[in-house]
């Protein structure tokens, strides 16, 4: 689209929305334009200025700019650009969704940047700080930007019609108020979709006399985008663990493949599946998560469209599985009690302690003190495997410890 390329913004100022980091006094943009920074990781929606913010960064700062994506490029890029590190200054080095860099790919970027020849942008659709490593996230400034709103695209808009004008030759360029709600809409908050939409709306147009009219409705109709907004990812997203939860896989398959469809990274997916493999089905069924994690693996190892296979094997498997959440309990009623108590390691548990009986001299299991000699934070259920959990911590503590009780019971 040669809109995009002919109005890219080539400063600051020139970027549509995101004035919560590019006003003049706003501390993005004051440690932007001074350099003052290490690493720095753009969180937002496609189209809303992540690659053309750290563009223009480079260009201010007069830095060298390599440019990698995650999902394409390896550690040998890495080195390359290790390499070529300090040649000519400090180097900005931009790596577009940069969550899809494992650990080791990370290491690597930590020593370039620690190495003081270049400084890191990352970029992303989703926060990456849980797939980070922790060296990397200390070094790391985090930022996100918004997805553009209507007042964003008038803006937009505007440059945009002077460049159809010189382009066209025409004196005015005509849009309806619906017509332009309705690029709007279509575009959900996307500035790069905005604009492609507007030039597809140019060439479909006709001339009115010296005017050229745009055809927004065929543009819209024929490139429907098949994106949510982030609100909807998050109802599908909490659909489908509720489906598993409710043991419904057909449900759960509905809304796991609607997220694919809607443009939902696999990886979110699958870290979800992983949760509630832990908090909902838990000991009730303990391979779950084991599982899961094998699927997502053989998942990324085999790709779409056959992965689609796997993704729909382990959501069926999960949604099937007897479920607990007794050991999801068991964690927040364990930090409440810490939130009120400090307990001390009984004598015989210290490392040079005295009077610790060894369970094995005594056939696997000896009643003795280890912490929580009363209080019970996991109560065993009576689903699944735990069940047979919830009968063996009855019996060997029996009389102590009341287990395999709900709070409604006790």
């Amino acid at each position: 689209m040669r809109i995009l390329e002919e109005l890219r913004p080539k400063v600051f100022d020139d970027i549509a929305g995101q004035k919560h980091l590019l006003g003049t006094d706003s501390v993005f943009r004051k440690m932007a334009e001074s350099g003052g920074f290490d690493s720095v990781i753009l969180i937002g929606p496609p189209g809303t200025g992540k690659t053309t913010l750290a563009e223009i960064i480079g260009n201010y700062l007069q830095m060298p700019f390599v440019s990698l994506h995650a999902a394409t490029a390896g550690a040998s890029e890495i080195k390359q650009v290790m390499e070529s590190a300090g040649t000519q200054g400090t180097m900005l080095v931009f790596v577009d969704e940069l969550h899809r860099f494992n650990k080791s790919q990370q290491v690597l970027l930590l020593n370039l940047i620690d190495s003081g020849k270049a400084k890191l942008i990352g970029a992303s659709t989703e926060n990456p700080y849980h797939s980070l490593i922790h060296p990397l996230r200390s070094r790391s400034f985090v930022f996100e930007l918004q997805r553009l709103n209507h007042e964003d695209f008038a803006l937009m808009f505007a440059k945009a019609c002077v460049y159809f004008k010189k382009r066209y030759n025409a004196v005015d360029v005509v849009i309806s108020d619906e017509d332009f709600d309705r690029l709007v809409q279509a575009s959900d908050g996307d500035g790069r979709r905005f604009y492609s939409l507007l030039e597809l709306s140019a060439v479909g147009g006709k001339f009115v006399g010296d005017d050229l009219h745009l055809n927004v409705k065929q543009a819209a109709e024929h490139t429907a985008s098949g994106r949510y907004n982030t609100d909807e990812h998050y109802n599908m997203l909490s659909a489908m663990i509720k489906s598993i939860r409710g043991t419904d896989p057909d449900s759960a398959l509905l809304w796991a493949f609607s997220l694919l469809r809607s443009g939902m990274e696999p990886e979110a997916i699958f870290r979800r599946l992983l949760i509630s493999a832990s908090e909902d089905i838990g000991n009730a069924y303990p391979d779950a998560v084991t599982f899961a994690h094998a699927a997502y693996e053989n998942f990324m190892a085999v790709g779409r469209p056959e992965g689609d296979i796997i993704l729909a094997h382990v959501v069926t498997f999960l949604a099937g599985c007897p479920k607990s959440n007794r050991s999801y309990n068991s964690m927040w009623a364990v930090k409440k009690y810490l939130e009120e108590n400090t307990p001390a390691v009984p004598e015989p548990l210290r490392t040079n302690g005295q009077g610790y009986m060894y369970p094995f001299d005594f056939g696997g299991f000896v009643k003795q003190e280890y912490g929580a000699s009363e209080k019970v934070f996991y109560s065993p259920s009576d689903a699944g495997f735990e069940s047979k959990i919830a009968e063996r911590l009855k019996k060997l503590h029996l009389g102590v410890k009341d287990y395999g009780k709900s709070k409604s019971e006790k």
